[in-house]
């Protein structure tokens, strides 16, 4: 299967972020959200690549990447910066990603705003960023994956291309 998203994804090397464990009130099934809040400088390394996206090289490592989170409670919003941020806004749409946190894991999206067709088939490329902080640092995973129409010509797009991140912002 071949993904007419070559350019959409190309450069778009994204993020990172988010929590920790607290806790509060001595409760042991209650897991505040850790503070994830900053700019974070990530490195992500190309993985598998299931939708067979041109220009995708596996194991190719991008670093320096700014990104930044904002927090209210368990709520996450995320904006990648710099040239990633421009390529990903070209690829799909937007650069900025919701979300939440729970704990020390968290989970943001960029929902794309960006239609692409293949045959009868619509869709949107979504960026999920799954992962986990521990003090200052974040590691986790970005999956890109198709959100289609369910037009039955959509059945090639079930698919996803990840990404490994890792990353740190300075002490809080």
């Amino acid at each position: 299967m071949r993904v007419s998203l070559g350019i959409v994804v190309r450069g778009c090397l994204a993020l990172g972020v988010l929590p920790s464990l607290v806790d509060c009130s001595g409760n042991s099934s209650f897991q505040a959200s850790a503070n994830v809040a900053g700019n974070y400088t990530v490195s992500v390394t190309n993985a598998d690549n299931g939708c067979m996206i041109a220009s995708w090289d596996v194991g190719k490592s991008t670093s320096d990447i700014p990104f930044m989170i904002d927090q209210q409670d368990e709520n996450l919003t995320g904006t990648l910066q710099g040239l990633s941020g421009l390529a990903l806004d070209a690829a799909i749409g937007t650069n900025s990603f919701t979300g939440s946190a729970t704990g020390n894991d968290f989970d943001i999206t960029a929902f794309g705003k960006k239609t692409y067709t293949q045959g009868n088939c619509s869709y949107k490329l979504n960026a999920e960023i799954s992962g986990n902080i521990s003090g200052d640092a974040i590691t986790g995973t970005i999956k890109y994956s198709p959100a289609t129409d369910n037009n039955p010509d959509c059945t090639s797009l079930q698919c996803s291309s990840t990404q490994n991140f890792n990353g740190t912002r300075p002490p809080s």
